[in-house]
């Protein structure tokens, strides 16, 4: 992007910046990088990119847990209707279909309808009064803000039971839908496995001249969300102390480590792939790529400091359906439908109930289980709300090396 009076970003961006920028999308003009140049030669070294590994289809760890969901009895109660609902495709979606569209349908006579979400089309949808989606999943903090700018209907608690649910996924205008983390991941065979944050920034920086080990060079995601609480845990802020966030000093740490950023990247794919390629030596990761790419074997990631993100079911305003989707979410928040979600793909169940339904061996890599949960924090969804807009684009400004950004308001929402 060129604003008024700065030279294109890719005049601004020094040769180094461009040799450890690979999948920086628009930004990367290069497919490879170069480690440790000591020539003018304008090509930098190319370095191997790791192969395409293909996304595993949802892949059950035990049988279909058919328990009946409590007052989910009568098959004809929701007969004739048609829930349409709106989520976000892939694996994702194929393993929603399977523990909540079907069964859902099964135990209510309903007819649900799927289609791919997205938030500019709900917000269109209820400006002009035109609302074909009954019920979408969106991240927890679009969550804050659409509730608060008027898009979707408050939640009934009491049709939706709550009770079994964790705290922080239940919210006035939509609720939990199932948990994701955000760690720290590096490969199978490492003889110094990371044991904080720290050790991730821990990096040693070339000689001029010298070539560097790959193992010393890492990837984060281009997004200030949880890359600022990644900086400021690093530097041994307390997890109490974490937010509202110290921007500028979050800013210093990146800055002590943007020439060890090989890869800023953006399809979630790429982190895990390169460390199990040993082109970087650690990155951040979702947790649930591990397993859908079935790369378990290769890579180990750290639950210590990891961030909690949630996305939420929520009802657009002026929904046609309403009763059948209220009645919905509150099946699709209940431990047997939530536990059939986690067999399938690796998300935490939101219902504290559901792990008593689930093998061990599924339990210990959710992140929401009695054992990794406590070991995190939950992204604090009000904050981000708040300041996701301009703290992007001061993130975006540091990557190009503009110089700092309007400051950001630092007062939770």
């Amino acid at each position: 992007m060129v604003r008024d009076g700065q030279q294109p970003a890719e005049e601004r961006l020094s040769r180094r910046t461009f040799a450890l920028g690979a999948g920086m999308g628009s930004l990367a003009l290069f497919s490879g990088c170069s480690i440790g140049d000591d020539d003018d030669s304008d090509e930098p070294t190319p370095t191997p990119e790791p192969s395409a590994t293909p996304e595993v289809e949802p892949t059950a760890t035990q049988q279909t847990i058919g328990s009946p969901v409590p007052g989910y009895g009568d098959e004809s109660r929701w007969i004739g209707r048609v829930l349409t609902v709106a989520a976000w495709g892939g694996v994702y979606q194929d393993a929603q279909r399977e523990a909540f569209f079907e069964p859902f349908s099964v135990a209510t006579g309903a007819t649900v309808q799927e289609k791919i979400a997205d938030i500019s089309t709900l917000r269109s949808q209820v400006e002009d009064g035109n609302v074909l989606w009954d019920v979408l999943t969106v991240p927890m903090e679009d969550l804050i803000v659409l509730g608060r700018e008027g898009f979707l209907t408050p939640l009934s608690y009491e049709i939706v039971d709550d009770t079994p649910l964790y705290p922080e996924i239940v919210h006035e205008f939509g609720v939990g839908s199932a948990y994701y983390s955000t760690v720290l991941t590096y490969p199978a065979e490492s003889t110094a496995a990371p044991a904080s944050w720290s050790d991730f920034w821990n990096a040693q920086t070339a000689v001029e001249g010298e070539e560097q080990d790959l193992a010393q060079y890492r990837s984060l995601q281009r997004s200030p969300m949880g890359t600022l609480e990644f900086a400021l845990l690093a530097d041994e802020v307390p997890l109490e102390s974490l937010y509202p966030l110290d921007v500028d000093r979050a800013f210093e740490l990146l800055d002590q480590l943007r020439e060890q950023v090989l890869v800023w990247w953006q399809e979630s794919k790429e982190p895990i792939e390169l460390v199990a390629a040993g082109q970087v030596g650690m990155a951040t990761v979702w947790n649930s790529r591990i397993d859908q790419l079935d790369l378990g074997a290769q890579v180990r990631i750290l639950w210590y400091q990891g961030m909690l993100s949630a996305d939420a079911w929520v009802i657009p305003l002026g929904a046609e359906n309403t009763d059948v989707a209220m009645d919905f979410i509150s099946f699709a928040t209940r431990a047997i439908p939530c536990a059939n979600f986690s067999r399938l793909a690796p998300y935490g169940p939101v219902n504290r109930d559901a792990f008593e339904f689930l093998r061990r061996d599924r339990v210990d890599i959710l992140p929401s289980s009695p054992a990794n949960k406590p070991l995190q924090f939950v992204k604090d969804w009000e904050y981000w709300a708040q300041n996701r807009d301009e703290l992007t684009l001061r993130f975006e400004d540091w990557l190009l090396d503009t110089g700092p950004a309007t400051p950001v308001a630092e007062e939770s929402a």
